[in-house]
């Protein structure tokens, strides 16, 4: 009787085991599907933290840059009259060499500012490479003129062109090639082939003339 008792106790004793360890293999194979299943819905609420309705709108990695200074709007002055005086200190203000001698001598100081002042229609098509691009300078231009009244007429200077050799000597070689009757293009394109070799990072954001200038 005994006996019985004991051959009973071990064959629950054995069912038993074999019932737990295969609920432990079931439970192990199970973990690494529920651990897959389990990485995507970690893995959505970033994504709609980034695409779902009503998030902030992403901002760009680099700033958009502000707006340059345009290229002012070309007005071409009267033309001076017959045998009256042209020039700084008649018609134009006087030059302001702020107590320095220029880098040029006065004549052809004077030449390259009377030349940026009647001549704006070739003079704010050719760039400058002096590093005035820096000072917002758009063309050969504005190192010289600085304001006009409503007739073209210059009111006042830009102090930078009575000191920059760069800037008188372009706009010279630029009034010397239109005296020759050169076109506003080939103005441009030499002073381009001459200096953009010797300043190759300082060119003005100049635009190109009109076709056919």
């Amino acid at each position: 009787m005994i006996q019985k008792v004991l051959t009973l106790f071990a064959l629950c004793g054995a069912f038993t085991l074999s019932a737990c360890t295969q609920n432990s293999e079931t439970s192990a194979a199970a973990s690494p599907a529920r651990a897959q299943s389990a990485a995507p819905e970690a893995a959505r609420p970033a994504d709609n933290a980034t695409a779902g309705p009503g998030t902030a709108t992403t901002i760009p990695a680099v700033a958009t840059a502000a707006p340059d200074r345009p290229q002012q709007a070309i007005v071409i002055p009267p033309k001076p009259k017959a045998g009256a005086p042209h020039g700084p200190g008649f018609d134009m203000p006087l030059l302001e060499l702020g107590g320095y001698a220029p880098p040029r001598p006065m004549d052809i100081l004077k030449d390259a500012h009377i030349f940026a002042a009647d001549h704006p229609e070739v003079a704010s098509f050719v760039p400058c490479y002096c590093g005035c691009g820096n000072m917002g300078h758009k063309n050969n231009a504005d190192c010289f003129v600085e304001a006009r009244d409503k007739e073209g007429k210059v009111t006042s200077w830009v102090p930078h062109g009575a000191a920059c050799a760069v800037c008188i000597d372009i706009a010279v070689e630029s009034m010397r090639m239109r005296n020759s009757g050169a076109s506003v293009a080939a103005i441009r394109k030499q002073i381009q082939d001459e200096y953009r070799p010797r300043f190759p990072s300082s060119e003005t954001a100049t635009p190109p003339p009109p076709p056919g200038r």
